[in-house]
């Protein structure tokens, strides 16, 4: 049974969506009302970590760095946001909890959006900090010992992608992954997202086609597994934590993608977490599951 929180959570989802569907095509106003997708209580906004600007390259990043930490294992962050919206400082509490939870400095790549910037502009800029991330600390030129990377929503995407191009390239590969609520098929004129769509407080089915037009553009190849990661040869990939709600439309792209990998060797720990919506993780500490989630993906990346 969902803690009592869950509803207060569930009623703002419900208000950002209205607003959203209401704002029309008008990309700024989604980017502000993505802003505010965490804002369900004051206590959620509170940042735990030592925040850090840094450029990698032309890219405007942040550390994220917790008071204990070692400065070898770093992590990697791609905020959510439909490809369009998000950035390092909408996910900042979030990402503050998860360094302090890991004991890593976390790198948030405010790579860049579309429509102004369509695949695969974001995907570059991810895989740039990336392999920037292998040789710089919070404290300028050093070696990774290890290195992990994580993401949500559309940065979910982008992090499975990025695996993907990695590997494709013969490059360093992360020690390990964790995503939360990954968009991995973005065909979504599927049954499966639109079976689901009653339940999720805040990403519509009509809509996400639109989403994903807005962000493959003249790149129309959705079975491109840099687009749609489910479509990639996922053998060889990291061992990764990938944790769903069963209310949202993503959970089925997070089912099929686990079950695939796993198909094809890799090892995808599944988490699916019952009753919570889309990104739940973003609502510690109000939300008690949130906290159990980001308590397992902890133990998960200190056991690397």
């Amino acid at each position: 049974m969902a803690s009592p929180e869950l509803a207060t959570v569930v009623e703002h989802m419900q208000r950002i969506s209205e607003l959203s569907l209401s704002s029309g095509p008008h990309t700024m106003q989604k980017r502000a009302l993505l802003d505010m997708y965490f804002a369900a209580a004051p206590e959620i906004l509170t940042v735990t970590a030592r925040m850090l600007p840094v450029l990698v390259g032309e890219l405007a990043c942040e550390w994220l760095i917790p008071d204990e930490c070692d400065l070898s294992r770093r992590v990697l962050y791609l905020h959510g946001g439909s490809w369009m919206a998000g950035s390092s400082s909408s996910h900042r509490p979030l990402i503050a909890r998860l360094a302090v939870a890991t004991g890593c400095p976390v790198l948030a790549v405010n790579y860049r959006l579309a429509p102004e910037f369509p695949f695969p502009a974001g995907l570059e800029d991810a895989i740039h900090a990336f392999q920037w991330l292998a040789g710089h600390s919070p404290e300028g030129e050093q070696p990774a010992d290890k290195l992990f990377i994580m993401g949500d929503s559309a940065g979910g995407n982008l992090t499975l992608a990025s695996m993907l191009a990695l590997k494709q390239g013969g490059k360093r590969l992360p020690d390990a992954a964790v995503v939360f609520s990954p968009a991995a098929n973005l065909e979504y004129e599927r049954a499966e997202a639109q079976e689901l769509d009653p339940r999720d407080p805040i990403l519509n089915a009509k809509l996400l086609p639109f989403i994903v037009a807005n962000y493959v553009q003249e790149q129309a190849n959705l079975k491109d597994p840099l687009v749609s990661p489910l479509y990639g040869d996922l053998a060889g990939l990291p061992p990764t934590l990938l944790q769903v709600g069963d209310a949202e439309i993503l959970y089925d792209d997070g089912c099929s993608f686990a079950e695939a990998a796993n198909a094809q060797g890799s090892q995808v720990q599944l988490s699916v977490w019952p009753d919570m919506p889309h990104v739940f993780q973003g609502f510690a500490p109000l939300l008690p599951e949130a906290v159990q989630a980001i308590d397992e993906l902890a133990n998960f990346i200190r056991g690397f």
